[in-house]
């Protein structure tokens, strides 16, 4: 993770990573201890040299020729930590790193919040407000789910700057103390995990419409970005069928779930991989649910580029995420 990063940085020690990091945490992170870990860490799912890769190059806004939203990745592994101070001075830093390196033209940063402490994210999400370099936030998923009011203060400034959530798993979900846990109990080998990490998507947006998310906060979207998008219509039909039967013990919840999905919620397209053959699934998307299918790549990482997506799914599903994805920048720009 740790080297990763700093090589796709272009870099190899943090003081020059983030030259506005305090001298002392630059070498609190530099240290052994620490880097070891991390890279010990990641290990446990290297089974052979299949799994190793070449170093990564160091990213170039200037290379991207369509508006495209960058998302700091590696800031997301924060909430698997159990220092909220640490995980503070490190988003801090990724984020004003990425502000000055990765924005450009094409390019505008989803800013990383410290998911360990939503009050003081929120308060320096207000000082980026006007900032044409960012174009939207993301969120660490932890054990909190996204529809509990403690995120309430995030997404009262994010509403007010027209910014889109957009959530991303980081890899550790599943597997360390403070990561948000996936169906059942601890899986014990990272297959399991990957497979599963749709389940986060799924948990959350049932609570960001049951808990009146959505009605706190009519304008907010949220971008569900790498979990694949099949398990979109049968968890649309589960919520809408028992939100039928049981609307009376959450009388707060007025419309139909897939109301407001359609309304304040998007789902990428990467992995375009596991969607191939469309006859076998489309039929499940009506007009209004294939609107909100957005491209995403996952580059710089295994990733999707428009060829890929074309192959999976056919031309007639590119012309159409391409359009939504216009949608999507139309809505944000505007603040509806």
């Amino acid at each position: 993770m740790l080297r990763d990063f700093c090589r796709f940085a272009g870099v190899t020690r943090f003081e020059t990573l983030f030259p506005r990091m305090p001298e002392g945490w630059a070498r609190h992170f530099d240290r052994y201890e620490w880097t070891g870990a991390v890279d010990l860490a990641s290990n446990h799912i290297r089974v052979s040299d299949r799994f190793s890769h070449p170093p990564l190059e160091a990213f170039e806004p200037e290379r991207l020729t369509v508006p495209s939203i960058v998302i700091p990745y590696q800031g997301l592994i924060v909430n698997g930590w159990a220092d909220p101070v640490a995980a503070a001075v490190f988003v801090d830093a990724l984020n004003a790193h990425a502000l000055d390196q990765w924005a450009g033209d094409n390019a505008r940063i989803a800013l990383v919040i410290n998911p360990h402490d939503p009050n003081g994210s929120a308060e320096t999400l207000k000082a980026h407000r006007g900032d044409s370099r960012v174009g939207a936030i993301t969120i660490p998923l932890t054990t909190a789910m996204l529809g509990q009011g403690i995120w309430d203060p995030v997404y009262r400034v994010v509403e007010e700057a027209n910014w889109p959530v957009i959530i991303h798993f980081s890899g550790v979900e599943g597997a360390y103390l403070g990561a948000p846990p996936l169906a059942g109990a601890p899986h014990t080998n990272a297959l399991s995990r990957h497979i599963l990490m749709p389940h986060l998507a799924e948990s959350n947006l049932a609570s960001l419409v049951f808990e009146g998310t959505f009605y706190r906060f009519p304008r907010l979207q949220v971008v569900l970005a790498g979990f694949g998008f099949k398990w979109l219509p049968s968890l649309l039909r589960r919520m809408d069928q028992e939100w039928r039967n049981f609307r009376s013990d959450m009388p707060w919840v007025k419309d139909k779930p897939s109301a407001m999905v359609m309304r304040n919620v998007w789902v990428t397209t990467y992995p375009a991989g596991e969607a191939t053959r469309p006859d076998t699934w489309e039929g499940e998307f009506s007009d209004e649910l294939s609107r909100r299918l957005v491209f995403s790549s996952n580059a710089p990482f295994d990733s999707d580029d428009e060829q890929a997506v074309e192959a999976a799914l056919g031309g007639k599903w590119l012309d159409r995420i391409a359009s939504n994805s216009l949608e999507l920048s139309g809505i944000v720009a505007a603040g509806r």
